[in-house]
């Protein structure tokens, strides 16, 4: 018994009007552009990215292998080979999708240009033409106007991918120059965020130039800095196959030499919105910045304590469907299976972070030093939560106790302290400044807390040596201490 069918072909409009509206921003547009010339083998990717009095164009040239006129013909099905065939490490796609429906949210006219074996094949996908004629792409019978097609045209092979209509869904469209050009610096920064391997020569090393200046990488884990804390990698089985965990705690607001390198090292978006795991396939970045839905209980969402917590995944090609990688390539999702083990990765760097976090009276950590230098201040668990002390066995405090005519006026002081430290105002303050920051020390300030400071040294053990006597007081100070430290030594030297 032969079964009966009705055509249910999908209507061009209705299709490529829902494809249109998938979400893409401008920089993960370019992002999927970008992939596919990675994996066409470019070293060189330019784009240029114009104004034109408010109506907006783009243009993405690369010097890689190039198509041949079938393959263009492919390139531009939907769906190309699609997400479940074979695809070599080094592969960036995914669904088939990305170079039209990429370029068709944002433009409503997408030319491509390619070269290869020294010919130039050409195709124009047009909505306005699918529209009224269907799945079709236009072949122009001249080459575009635009300054890129000469620079590929004396090319051996490359590509060019144009952008001739972008509409009010690009996010581009109708925007003022000044918002234009500030919509400009967020896309820089994004690329350099999602191909920072590639930038840096992490994987293949290639350059991105952005309107004539490159794109610079923005490494996520600040690894070159000091003070970043490298938790040990971990492998991870799953499906036959495994996937690498990296944490990192990353430095303390303090240990920036300036504002501007703090700023920096926070990422696109600030030190808030950058927390979490990165996801990487292939060397390029997914996921910049999520805790992934993990976190027991209660699922784990951006706060304070945790913004200096980055955990680095390596996902290998053959995982996307396990773990779900969307078409734009920007979410994944673990699989049910290692949720558990990456809770309980994240949760040891998140505590870790918290320390750092917390770091002010405590004392740093540095790399290569598993313990910290006695903390001023004591955490205590109790039944409503921390209670947190001033330690009785700090080396300065001891030498107080020892110093004043008696230990009970100064216990009460100490007391006092603590249980009037206005805790919630401190940390409204600090989640409103995004972290504490320590002020730099003025010249009358220096004076005046060196004079001070010279006072508690004197109360200092004889033992000690003058080198002994500044390091304990200035222990748990963070900052800069060179100025302080100076004239300490000279005030607690001239008067033994």
């Amino acid at each position: 018994m032969s079964e009966r069918t009705v055509d249910i072909a999908p209507r061009p409009a209705a299709l490529i009007s829902s494809l249109r509206g998938l979400g893409y921003s401008p920089e993960a547009a370019l992002s999927d552009l970008i992939d596919n010339s990675i994996t066409a083998g470019a070293r060189t990717i330019e784009l240029d990215i114009q104004w034109n009095d408010g109506r907006p164009s783009a243009a993405v040239l690369d010097d890689g292998s190039g198509m041949s006129e079938e393959r263009l013909a492919e390139a531009l099905r939907l769906g190309g080979r699609g997400p479940d065939c074979e695809r070599q490490s080094s592969d960036l796609g995914r669904f088939g999708m990305g170079m039209k429906t990429a370029s068709l949210s944002q433009s409503s006219r997408m030319t491509v240009v390619t070269r290869s074996e020294g010919a130039d094949h050409i195709m124009t996908l047009d909505v306005a033409v699918m529209d009224e004629r269907g799945w079709v792409a236009l072949i122009p019978d001249h080459l575009p106007d635009h300054k890129f097609v000469s620079t590929l045209t004396a090319r051996d092979s490359g590509t060019l991918i144009l952008w001739e209509d972008i509409d009010e869904l690009s996010g581009l469209f109708g925007l003022q120059k000044d918002a234009f050009f500030l919509r400009l610096d967020d896309i820089r920064a994004h690329l350099g965020m999602i191909f920072h391997r590639f930038i840096n020569g992490d994987a293949t090393r290639i350059a991105i130039i952005l309107n004539g200046r490159p794109v610079k990488a923005w490494d996520p884990f600040q690894t070159t800095h000091p003070a970043t804390r490298e938790m040990p990698s971990q492998r991870v089985r799953h499906s036959g196959s495994f996937f690498t965990v990296k944490p990192y705690v990353l430095p303390h607001r303090d240990r920036f030499t300036n504002e501007a390198e703090y700023l920096a090292a926070g990422g696109p978006g600030g030190w808030g919105a950058r927390q979490g795991f990165y996801v990487y396939r292939g060397s390029r970045l997914l996921v910049a910045g999520s805790w992934l839905g993990l976190g027991g209980s209660r699922t784990w969402t951006r706060d304070e304590t945790s913004r200096l917590a980055r955990i680095e995944i390596d996902l290998p090609t053959n995982m996307d469907r396990d773990w779900r990688i969307d078409v734009r390539k920007s979410q994944a999702r673990p699989p049910g299976a290692v949720r558990g083990r990456l809770t309980a990765i994240a949760a040891r760097c998140r505590d870790e972070a918290r320390e750092v976090f917390a770091f002010r009276g405590k004392g740093p950590r540095t790399r290569g030093s598993p313990h910290a230098p006695p903390a001023i201040w004591i955490a205590s668990p109790g039944p409503q939560g921390n209670r947190y002390r001033i330690n009785r066995d700090h080396p300065v405090i001891m030498a107080c106790r020892e110093a004043a005519p008696g230990l009970r006026p100064l216990n009460a002081v100490l007391s006092l302290i603590e249980r009037t430290v206005p805790v919630e105002r401190i940390w409204l303050d600090v989640s409103k400044n995004e972290g504490a920051e320590m002020p730099m020390l003025g010249a009358e300030e220096i004076k005046q807390l060196s004079d001070q400071l010279a006072e508690l040294g004197r109360t200092l053990p004889s033992t000690l040596t003058l080198e002994q006597r500044v390091d304990t007081i200035l222990l748990n100070l963070p900052g800069d201490l060179s100025a302080l430290r100076k004239e300490l030594t000279r005030k607690l030297g001239d008067q033994p």
